[in-house]
């Protein structure tokens, strides 16, 4: 029975930088070393094996940061497309500074958590919660596993926790706490608690990454 489940968010990507939103970029540079680092500390402190199993969305970033935890250790890596980025329909791959000129008030009522981005085709939190949510407990229900490795996305991985704190219930984005940004291949780690699952950490990075400048590589991976 899976003990431990990880929902790691994927390395950074040129669109991270620039602020462009969502779409479907791969790893840059930097994204890969950041990968790197992870993939070496998730290794050394939990002691993945034959007994933990891989899951990503499929998207490139979020695939090929799995990849690199996975394949030095022999893991296959699975994909469930419940796991994709939040889908931001006609807002899709366009800069963030675009939409704060051209729709001010309702770039700030997203901000804010008050859904005006939804009028644009964007998908509900509620709704990236559910699949994501769902797709999770599936797999954390796995047999001859102990430990889950989810690949994803930072909003999903936000919402997704939301969901297990709420056990799917009454699950709303316009009242309660907010959950903080997770960094570029950050990680949240829960374990099982009886029927429940109690979280242990929320984006925790490798040490490296609170010694370096993290989103420039670390000067080349070098310690500051």
């Amino acid at each position: 029975m899976i003990d431990t489940i990880f929902l790691i968010r994927h390395g950074q990507t040129d669109w991270n930088v620039t602020g462009r939103i969502q779409g479907n970029p791969p790893l840059n540079e930097v994204g890969i070393w950041q990968a790197q680092q992870t993939a070496k500390a998730l290794t050394e402190r939990y002691k993945p094996d034959a007994r933990s199993l891989v899951v990503c969305s499929g998207m490139l970033r979020s695939c090929r940061t799995a990849h690199i935890f996975a394949d030095p250790l022999g893991l296959k890596v699975e994909t469930d497309p419940r796991l994709i980025e939040r889908k931001f329909g006609q807002w899709e791959g366009r800069l963030r500074s675009e939409l704060e000129e051209k729709y001010p008030e309702d770039m700030a009522g997203w901000i804010q958590g008050l859904g005006t981005e939804l009028k644009y085709g964007v998908e509900p939190h509620e709704q990236v919660a559910q699949r994501t949510g769902e797709a999770v407990l599936e797999w954390a229900n796995t047999p001859n596993y102990d430990k889950l490795f989810i690949f994803s996305h930072g909003t999903c991985i936000n919402d997704c926790i939301r969901f297990l704190f709420s056990k799917g219930k009454n699950l709303s984005f316009f009242e309660g706490p907010d959950l903080l940004d997770m960094d570029n291949a950050f990680w949240s780690r829960f374990e099982r608690d009886g029927a429940r699952w109690a979280m242990k950490s929320f984006n925790e990075g490798p040490c490296i990454a609170y010694k370096c400048d993290w989103d420039a590589g670390g000067e080349n991976g070098k310690e500051e």
